[in-house]
């Protein structure tokens, strides 16, 4: 599971998937445009829909003055048939039949007596209700065809209208009416029906919230209460405007609503165009819909050719850098990307790494050739000196230790020869005065280069020295050995002894220690030399900084002596917790040719 979770984590880490995003992140401002687009769709639907309310309002007060005028037409044709001015039932009932089979848009035509007394009517008809007999008095002193009320009284889908037949004289003689089928306009009259959008409502209400009209199902609505009844205080108070409200059953509506002057209502009828917000914007929403489809496949294909195409134009390169590099920065100078020189940014990058690569590897050589002959110079500067090291010290101790042993030799048989007391005493003194010079001529010889070396080997040597400085100085000296079959190469013996010896005089110069241990032992094909004490310690850092600055040429000395001889050097220590030298040299026997040298130097 982790190693899963590192894969994933690689994965989104990675350059590619970087690329990927960038690609997203570039379809990003069209998805922003589409958006703002699609608000635009919505705020033009939105204005288009107020202007769609303004229409129908007019075609429904096209469609109320064209019906008003042409009953007007038919009311005053009746008026003027002389049957009507005579009262004659038969032929008034014969004409009203002809009539409303031509007019089809009526429920009813006919002829009423002043009284309100039915004449004729084309359809059976019940005597006139009381309610009626107040429109039947305002049609006889008008001198005009006159409305009645809308709705009807008795709540029928009809409108009535009537019209005084006047003589000559301007009697009234009769009143001719008719009543509108509004389920037939509704039908038939009226382009309402054909320019209303799908899902959307057409309402007519007068200023007591009462519906005049509505469509679909107009029948149904007639003289009902306007069923969005929380609108009513807008569309009462604003001449017109745009809503936006939650029905009663949970649906968001758009309303655009704007008020006319009915003669149907005889005042203030209001227009109210509603769809719900779905419908109104299902033409943006399906292009906001289509236009993210596309984006969205062209984002997807386009991922899928950067997938495909970034491995080839940009991973290879940049993944042959980083190989490159980590084999360069692992010390592989050789390391090359391997790939053409282009004029691109990456070519370019690619070419300037190569360069680099091989200007580093150049001068790699060129500092290993220099190294080699520093070392070749090193190493010939120390064999000279241990060369010259080994001659003063036979020199020491073979010409000045002699002639030192002979005058001490000739002091004291002189001194067996001397009478006088004061002489006695003179030669005494030159006798002890030659042993102190010929014991520090022995010192000396000794720490140039002790014979032992020469003549038993490193082990015997090592452990004369520790015995020496430590009866020298009072340390307590512990000595180890491994068994050494045969000698060691001669330069391994005399650096080994030389850090050794390095190593224990900064014991007793510096580290205040009690107690030293000497170690040397075998392991894995090397020589390891260790001295332990129980000294103050150092800062091994700061001793090294300084030891570069030059303040310690000990410390380099040894480093470079381990260096020569194929082996290393480390120190442990810490401020009051001892000092180990750990040295290591290559395990190198010596060669019988080398044995007879030494024997021939001894």
């Amino acid at each position: 599971m982790r190693s899963l979770l590192a894969s994933i984590a690689r994965v989104f880490a990675g350059l590619r998937f970087r690329l990927l995003a960038l690609v997203c992140l570039v379809c990003a401002p069209l998805v922003v445009l589409m958006l703002h687009n699609a608000g635009e769709d919505r705020r033009r639907a939105v204005a288009a829909w107020r202007q769609k309310s303004i229409d129908l309002q007019q075609i429904a007060q096209k469609d109320e003055e064209q019906m008003i005028a042409s009953t007007r037409q038919l009311l005053i044709a009746m008026s003027e048939y002389s049957p009507v001015h005579t009262l004659e039932p038969r032929r008034c009932k014969s004409y009203a039949d002809g009539l409303f089979a031509t007019y089809t848009r009526f429920a009813n035509l006919g002829v009423l007596t002043t009284n309100g007394e039915v004449v004729a009517s084309a359809r059976p008809t019940a005597d006139i209700k009381p309610q009626d007999r107040g429109f039947i008095q305002k049609a006889i002193r008008a001198k005009s065809v006159i409305i009645g009320p809308f709705p009807s009284l008795d709540g029928r889908p009809t409108i009535s209208f009537a019209f005084p037949v006047r003589n000559s004289n301007e009697r009234v003689l009769a009143l001719v009416f008719a009543e509108l089928n509004l389920q037939y306009f509704n039908l038939f009259g009226t382009e309402l029906r054909s320019q209303l959008p799908s899902g959307a409502k057409w309402t007519e209400l007068d200023r007591s919230g009462t519906v005049l009209i509505r469509y679909p199902a107009p029948e149904s609505w007639i003289g009902k209460p306007f069923p969005e009844s929380s609108l009513l205080p807008s569309l009462l108070t604003q001449p017109e405007g745009l809503l936006q409200e939650t029905s009663s059953d949970g649906v968001e509506n758009f309303y655009a609503f704007c008020s006319r002057y009915s003669d149907l209502a005889k005042g203030e009828a209001i227009s109210v165009l509603s769809i719900p917000r779905q419908v109104l914007f299902a033409q943006a929403d399906e292009t906001l819909t289509n236009n993210l489809l596309w984006l969205a496949i062209a984002a997807t294909l386009a991922c899928g050719l950067g997938w495909v195409g970034s491995k080839l134009l940009i991973l290879k390169p940049v993944r042959a850098l980083a190989r490159s590099s980590a084999s360069l920065a692992s010390g592989d100078l050789s390391a090359r990307t391997g790939l053409t020189h282009t004029h691109d940014e990456l070519g370019q990058l690619t070419r300037a790494f190569d360069q680099m690569a091989h200007a580093l590897e150049l001068r790699e050589a060129e500092r290993q050739r220099a190294s080699q002959k520093l070392q070749a110079l090193s190493a010939r500067l120390v064999e000279v000196q241990e060369s010259e090291r080994r001659h003063i010290a036979r020199e020491l101790h073979d010409e000045i230790g002699q002639s030192l042993t002979v005058a001490e030799m000739n002091l004291q048989a002189a001194l067996r020869c001397s009478a006088t007391p004061a002489r006695q005493r003179r030669l005494e003194e030159s006798i002890k005065a030659v042993e102190r010079v010929l014991e520090q001529v022995h010192d000396l010889s000794l720490n140039l280069r002790p014979s032992i070396l020469d003549d038993l080997g490193l082990e015997p040597a090592l452990r004369w020295y520790t015995n020496r400085q430590a009866a020298l100085t009072g340390l307590q000296a512990q000595f180890k050995a491994a068994c050494l079959e045969n000698r060691l190469d001669l330069v391994i013996e005399t650096e080994c002894f030389r850090v050794a010896q390095e190593a224990l005089t900064n014991v007793v110069r510096h580290s205040k220690a009690r107690a030293v241990t000497v170690d040397l032992s075998r392991r894995n094909g090397h020589l390891h030399l260790r001295v332990s004490d129980d000294g103050v310690g150092f800062d091994v850092a700061a001793l090294r900084s300084e030891a570069v600055q030059g303040a310690s040429l000990g410390l380099l000395s040894m480093e470079e002596r381990t260096s020569l001889a194929g082996g290393g050097l480390e120190f442990n220590s810490e401020p009051g917790k001892g000092t180990e030298v750990h040295a290591w040299f290559p395990l190198r026997w010596q060669s019988s040719l080398e044995a007879n040298l030494v024997d021939e130097h001894c």
